[in-house]
């Protein structure tokens, strides 16, 4: 699948926090002996608390909550990407844990380390069992493929688990439980984390969550 040029941006703030019961080691009260993550952000898309939703009527994107879904649509006249990312309050300094589940009819991406300048890095997938790793650069430096579009049998046509580590000074994702890949990790520059998809694609998730 070849990669095109990014279209858009869209930054949403945040608000109160929620929680469920996913992977849950971390330990919700620190202590002087920490246990595994000690801080969560949490959305199960039940509603809009966290200011998702979008219209962008020129570039024919927008991002709706229904359903307990997020529904993310973009159809515009040229190639390109759309992003939307929320702030989480993700400490990109320690290890951290970023998962969701995705489906797309074309290719949707999970993004993290996004700031108001910088576009962060995104982690996608297509409806072919493809993936592929981007630095997605900012305003003044282009997209930088990390890793270029390759098979695997771990992605799955419809829903798909997917999750984005940083354990040490590597990142490393998974695909329904199935190692991806690893890679040296990177200077973040900011603690939003979302959703990125290519033009033509109508994209679904239906939790998000980051603990570190």
């Amino acid at each position: 699948m070849k990669r095109l040029l990014l279209i858009g941006l869209i930054f949403a703030g945040v608000t109160t926090l929620t929680s469920c019961v996913k992977n849950e080691y971390y330990n919700t009260t620190p202590n002087t002996t920490p246990v595994g993550y000690q801080n969560i952000f949490d959305d199960n898309f039940d509603y809009d608390s966290h200011n998702w939703s979008f219209t962008d009527a020129y570039n024919n994107a927008s991002v709706r909550i229904t359903g307990g879904q997020l529904k993310y649509v973009y159809n515009p006249s040229n190639d390109g990407t759309n992003t939307v990312a929320v702030n989480t309050g993700l400490n990109t300094n320690y290890n951290f844990l970023i998962q969701t589940r995705m489906q797309s009819n074309n290719a949707m991406g999970l993004v993290w380390g996004v700031s108001n300048n910088d576009y962060g890095f995104s982690l996608f997938i297509d409806d072919q069992g493809y993936f592929a790793v981007y630095k997605e650069g900012n305003a003044n430096t282009a997209v930088k493929t990390l890793i270029d579009w390759q098979y695997n049998s771990a992605i799955v046509a419809g829903w798909n688990n997917i999750e984005l580590e940083q354990q040490g000074d590597y990142w490393i994702g998974y695909a329904n439980g199935k190692k991806l890949f690893e890679i040296a990790a990177q200077n973040l520059y900011g603690s939003k984390v979302g959703y990125i998809v290519m033009a033509g694609t109508t994209g679904y998730a239906d939790y998000l969550t980051v603990q570190w």
